[in-house]
């Protein structure tokens, strides 16, 4: 059965409080960052068909709230000072909120956490039946980075600093929607 795509631009302006599947390597500090060569795939699949009458619009719109709200349990979790787990139930799989949870860790364990939030704009969502595909522009200049209790200079984040996009994938389980890959950079069909 071939589905309908349909892609639909939604512009979101000011902060999105969250942002961060991936953050670039840091003062040493091992991360995905988004410009890896293999995506991210969790084997998670999904398994019911959206409603033929007005679900894309509905989907479109639980996709944007799902990310936004991965953005807030990421930017929560960087920004805190424990890891809860909690914070990405019902927004990622298992796999994905692993993968999360461990790249915090590391950061934790390099005395780096995070000040402020990312900005995220330009959010678009392509659905394909049961999957979809989310690409935001986001800058992390008003995210600070903090190790050991001093502000990382401007020059050594600089790859964040500037707009970039995010790429995640999404799946739909049972009647909800969970992001279950992040990809690389160099496949975003936008630019920033």
């Amino acid at each position: 059965m071939t589905s309908r795509m349909r892609e639909k631009r939604i512009r979101r302006a000011g902060l999105a409080a969250g942002l961060a599947l991936t953050l670039a390597t840091v003062a040493g500090c091992s991360s995905d960052g988004g410009d890896n060569d293999e995506p991210i795939d969790t084997g998670d699949q999904s398994s019911a068909s959206p409603d033929a009458e007005g679900g894309e619009a509905e989907d479109e719109a639980a996709l944007v709230a799902l990310y936004e709200a991965y953005w807030d349990a990421v930017t929560a979790s960087e920004n805190g000072g424990e890891i809860d787990p909690a914070l990405f139930e019902g927004i990622t799989t298992d796999g994905v909120m692993e993968l999360e949870l461990s790249r915090i860790s590391r950061l934790k364990d390099n005395g780096i956490h995070r000040d402020g939030a990312p900005v995220i704009d330009r959010i678009t969502v392509t659905v394909d039946g049961d999957t979809a595909r989310i690409e935001a522009c986001k800058s992390e200049a008003d995210w600070r980075v903090i190790q050991n209790g001093e502000a990382l200079e401007t020059d050594v984040v600089e790859g964040l600093v500037a707009p970039h996009p995010h790429v995640a994938t999404a799946a739909r389980t049972s009647d909800t929607w969970l992001i279950n890959a992040s990809l690389p950079m160099d496949e975003a069909a936008i630019s920033c």
